[in-house]
């Protein structure tokens, strides 16, 4: 099944225009041809999960000032002091594509599966009482309204103190949040937020605030190819330039089909329409220096 047939939107309640009809004609026309499909104001985007129901998410309208300052979103699992007691998010499934293909799964005390953040409800049967998620983006009202609404229509009540909408812009490390959460996550899954290479750095400089600094830390990275290749292997570059490590990184279809990634395609010249139908799948880490080999340089110097 192609991913895409999971989505559904549905319209706000008003006469369709011509723009609208246009819009979704390539679909009906070029039926192999993958639709990024975003919605408009006022629409609801529904996810069919067949093991969780229809999940909806509803969307907000950024500023024009927003849309050009706005740095999308992190998220993490804040892992327990205890970790008998903590859950684990750990590569569950690999398929043999490069290194594997790794399906990431809540492990301990039960196996969970963690999809998109705004969709929580997907992550939410863990029975370690001291795991907490916390959703961050953009600290601007209307974000943090909108993703605090997508949750609370999908998480129980009484779950509801398992997780936590936080603003945060990248590399701004000096705020309450930050500084009160600096090494406190075990995973960090970042969605889709690579879309401005003048970010990478501040990206990455909150990615290392926010995750532990012991080895069993991970960043997970998920995007699609919307605004080209090179701006996603430009923050592959700049998060291994500034300490962080790719332990998996691979490419996967609409239709689930998976192919070794690649920094450039064809010479730099790919097709747009093929490029719509892949996301890039990545696993990091940070980058541990053995203390005991840089102790010894340091003396010979």
């Amino acid at each position: 099944m192609n991913l895409t047939d999971l989505i559904h939107i549905i319209p706000p309640d008003r006469d369709e225009e011509p723009e609208d009809i246009f819009a979704s004609a390539p679909g009906l026309i070029f039926t192999d041809d993958t639709r990024n499909q975003h919605g408009d104001p006022g629409s609801i985007i529904v996810y069919k999960s067949k093991r969780f129901g229809d999940i909806e998410l509803r969307l907000w309208t950024p500023s024009a000032r927003m849309s050009a300052n706005c740095s999308a979103t992190i998220y993490g699992t804040l892992e327990s002091k205890r970790p008998s007691s903590s859950a684990v998010l750990r590569p569950r499934k690999r398929i043999g594509v490069s290194k594997g293909r790794g399906c990431w799964s809540w492990a301990q005390p039960e196996q969970k599966r963690q999809a998109h953040p705004e969709q929580i409800r997907t992550s939410w049967r863990c029975t370690a009482d001291d795991t907490k998620v916390f959703i961050t983006d953009y600290p601007a009202p209307a974000v943090l309204a909108n993703i605090r609404c997508n949750s609370q229509g999908a998480v129980p009540p009484t779950l509801a103190h398992r997780y936590s909408v936080e603003g945060h812009e990248w590399g701004d490390l000096t705020t309450a949040f930050a500084r009160s959460h600096a090494h406190s996550f075990t995973r960090i899954i970042a969605a889709d937020c690579f879309w401005m290479s003048g970010q990478h750095e501040s990206l990455v400089q909150s990615m290392l605030h926010f995750l532990t600094v012991g080895t069993d830390g991970k960043v997970f990275v998920v995007s699609g190819f919307h605004t080209g290749r090179a701006k996603l292997a430009s923050f592959f570059e700049a998060a291994v330039g500034e300490g962080l490590e790719i332990e998996e990184i691979y490419e996967e279809d609409v239709y689930g089909s998976g192919r070794i990634w690649e920094s450039e395609r064809n010479g730099g010249i790919e097709d747009v329409m093929e490029r719509k139908r892949w996301l890039v799948i990545a696993q990091l880490k940070r980058r541990h220096v053995d203390c005991t080999v840089e102790a010894h340089a340091k003396a010979a110097h």
